[in-house]
């Protein structure tokens, strides 16, 4: 199961001024429950602030119906006991025999009737809201009173489950999405903060363990007034750094320094298992991960254009926040952006992160060479890791085989250029909010944010960068429950064995097969809550108050990433935890076969020990089923028990499973949310996680002496009830591994015997699915 917060992170890092991206640059567009209303001849236009539509395709989409009367020159519509008419040129309208004043007069444009969106919207009951930065306006439609529109579970059934909650959630200021993981995730961090700072009103940092480091950090984060008065002053030695270096070649002299205090090239270093041989971590070269999707950057994306405007606009700001001159740090951000978009073409895109394989190719150090004119790549690796090493994998290889064509001396002024601009950018959540609200401004506008997080929040996420196992153990060892982790752990041994009861069973599936796939199963490693304790790595993470806590980040984060350079070569220890236990997430690991449940995890809506059995297993059991899943999935197949990338199939059995796994991908290329098509191919581990786990689950619950169905399929769809913001629906839609949570529920229930007989789901109800078409995998 892929982190939300993954799945965000390109949103959380768009950046800058919402003022920067004009008119000029961006087509005004109008969108409908999250669909762009697509208009056939001329589109919206604003005047005096107001935004015009055409008449007809607008009435349309609201499902109005229209008459015009050509003598009168009236336009009227009636919609379900609504009435209304406008008439061309004046601003008196009607509503349901009453006058209504408009701020515009309707008018024609081009042999075409143009009315006030806002007007005739809210009049047939949307709410009407304004993205300035992609000039784009949102309708959706209102429930009011908060009234539950009722909707037979036969025919949606998330929608059914969900609805009393969809109807009265509202996001609030600040947040863009709300549900399942993200209120566990929200709750974990108020929690966290109230403890923060408890500890610190006491006096905990007084002590030299990891916690008292924790939160003498918070001390330092916290202090909003002196970061204030610091402006920029902690980064201002690494600003006159990097203006000193003015070549590659001067570059190469110090590079191990620069490193290491984050004035880095365009690439980035990894620790993962060589998938042949997963007993040894190596390490693993990708390019920057750059703050916007790969398509933002095509040369013939006019809004991915529009928006690097904007990207442009925001480092200027901070350029000039940190002492140039508005000319040079627009020449500055230009030169960047620039450089950035050159190599922006030859990124991984969302497929291909998906594509865990395709990550590994493996080079001697010898064999790097070629891949720069320019660096010396296995003096470079060797320098900041500190070792010779034997094998270095190449994740994006197209991305190195390209490097000289946007890597040379030739383009060195783009390149630094972009190193500066990119590292104020980077170290703005360490100065003031000053700096924060600036490098974060174009994000919000682009996600609907309306308002800044709390700055409670702010100091949570600083503290949470440099010390997240150290906030986890503390979570887990004080909130997850002895009675708790017991219980899971049962579930998952349960699950497990469930499992192997269901492969054992399995009747496309080759003995020979069979028997790898079971001994990956019983190799597999199960964490549940947090580690019995922590890496002595922490121990090392020392806070001096004497210095900003900019200082203080990059002396934790060298010393964070000089102990995974030293694991590099060294035989992997699959007990060792890699997520936090304050996570509220769970997942699984296919290149050392482990799985995760941290203790943020173990609570409701996805456990609760009040609940009953089978609403458990719906939840929490369905996510542990889920992950054992991920273990045989079209990525997880191709690794063994320890995550070697071997072939532990017959030809014949892959063949099977492939044809299968393609059958996932058919059904829900043809699943539709809001207006557009899912990515059944981007999607397809996921949702053979899904379907899998729900039905490992199920055989679980239905052996339980009081199994009740109902409940187990209510719990599966409650943990996946979901709500966003417009901006962040569409954008999950283009980039999530997991399809959206409303399929999510009713394609895996729609796929399973059982529910139609639980709820009398017939032929005829659009939850209904043929059982010929039913796929299945595990």
């Amino acid at each position: 199961m892929k982190k939300l917060s993954a799945s965000l992170l390109s949103i959380c890092l768009l950046t800058s001024v919402v003022s920067s991206v004009h008119a000029a640059d961006n087509a005004l567009s109008v969108w409908q429950n999250g669909q762009q209303i697509q208009f056939s001849k001329s589109g919206p236009v604003m005047e005096k602030g107001v935004t015009l539509v055409p008449m007809r395709t607008l009435l349309e989409k609201l499902g109005v119906q229209m008459k015009w009367d050509e003598a009168t020159r009236t336009v009227s519509g009636t919609k379900e006991g609504l009435s209304l008419s406008l008439k061309i040129g004046s601003t008196n309208a009607t509503v349901n025999g009453k006058t209504i004043k408009l701020d515009a007069a309707p008018k024609q444009i081009k042999n075409e009737t143009y009315v006030p969106l806002r007007f005739v919207a809210e009049t047939i009951g949307y709410k009407v809201a304004w993205n300035p930065s992609l000039r784009q306006v949102n309708l959706t439609l209102k429930q009011p009173g908060n009234e539950v529109v009722k909707t037979r579970l036969q025919d949606d059934f998330y929608e059914a489950v969900n609805a009393k909650w969809l109807a009265s959630t509202e996001i609030s200021a600040g947040k863009v999405i709300a549900g399942g993981f993200s209120d566990l995730d929200a709750s974990v961090k108020k929690q966290l903060s109230q403890d923060m700072a408890k500890m610190a009103a006491a006096g905990r940092d007084k002590t030299d363990d990891e916690i008292g480091n924790m939160i003498k950090f918070y001390k330092l984060a916290a202090d909003r007034d002196k970061l204030s008065k610091q402006g920029y002053e902690a980064i201002r030695a690494d600003i006159e750094k990097i203006k000193s270096i003015n070549s590659l070649a001067d570059f190469a002299k110090n590079q191990k320094e620069l490193y290491f205090r984050g004035l880095s090239l365009p690439f980035t270093f990894y620790n993962l298992s060589d998938m042949k041989d997963a007993t040894k971590e190596i390490l693993y070269m990708n390019s920057p991960k750059p703050p916007f999707d790969k398509s933002i950057y095509a040369p013939d994306n006019p809004n991915g254009q529009a928006v690097l405007g904007g990207y442009k606009n925001m480092l200027a700001d901070l350029l000039v926040m940190v002492g140039e001159t508005k000319e040079e740090a627009i020449r500055i951000a230009g030169q960047a952006v620039d450089f950035e978009q050159e190599f922006a073409q030859y990124i991984m895109s969302a497929e291909d992160s998906n594509n865990v394989e395709s990550f590994y190719n493996p080079k001697t150090a010898e064999e790097l060479k070629p891949y720069s004119k320019e660096i010396d790549f296995e003096k470079f690796v060797a320098d900041v890791t500190g070792k010779k090493l034997k094998t270095v994998s190449l994740m994006k290889l197209d991305y190195f085989e390209n490097m000289d064509t946007f890597l040379n001396e030739k383009n060195w002024d783009k390149i630094k250029s972009w190193t500066y601009a990119n590292f104020v950018f980077k170290s703005a959540p360490m100065l003031s909010d000053e700096f924060i609200a600036k490098s974060t401004q174009l994000s919000r506008a682009m996600s609907g944010q309306e308002k800044l997080p709390p700055t409670e929040d702010t100091i949570y996420n600083i503290v949470n960068a440099a010390f997240e196992n150290v906030a986890g153990n503390y979570y887990g060892q004080t909130y997850l429950g002895k009675e708790a982790k017991q219980d899971v752990t049962r579930m998952a041994e349960e699950m497990v064995e469930s499992f192997r009861n269901r492969l054992q069973k399995n009747d496309w599936l080759s003995e020979k097969t069979k028997t790898a796939a079971l001994k990956k199963l019983d190799a597999m490693k199960i964490h549940i809550g947090y580690p019995d304790k922590l890496d002595g790595m922490y121990a090392l993470l020392k806070v001096d108050e004497n210095k900003s806590l900019y200082e203080n980040n990059r002396s934790i984060q060298t010393v964070i990433e000089k102990n995974r350079f030293a694991k590099l070569d060294q035989t992997i220890n699959r007990d060792e935890w890699r997520t936090p236990g304050h996570t509220a997430n769970a997942n699984y690991q296919y290149l050392t076969n482990t799985m995760t449940f941290p203790a943020a995890a173990l609570q409701a809506p996805f456990y609760d020990k009040n609940k009953s059995a089978s609403w458990n297993y719906g939840g929490i059991g369905a996510v542990i089923g889920h992950e054992i899943s991920h273990a045989f999935d079209t990525n997880g197949a191709k690794y063994d028990e320890v995550g070697n990338k071997v072939n532990w199939w017959s030809e014949e059995d892959y063949k099977k499973f492939e044809e299968k796994a393609q059958a996932f991908v058919e059904q829900y290329n043809k699943a539709e949310y809001i207006g557009r098509k899912v990515n059944g191919q981007r999607t397809v581990p996921e949702n053979i996680a899904d379907i899998g786990g729900l039905n490992v689950a199920l055989e679980l619950a239905k052996q339980q002496p009081d199994a009740n169905l109902e409940d187990f399929y209510t719990s599966w769809a409650t943990i996946w009830r979901h709500k966003a913001l417009a901006e962040i629906d569409q954008y999950l839609l283009l980039v999530d591994p997991n399809p959206p949570s409303k399929i999510r529920v009713n394609a895996v229930v729609a796929n399973s015997d059982d529910f139609y007989s639980t709820f009398g789901v017939k032929k005829g109800d659009k939850m209904y699915i043929a059982p010929e078409d039913r796929i299945t995998l595990w």
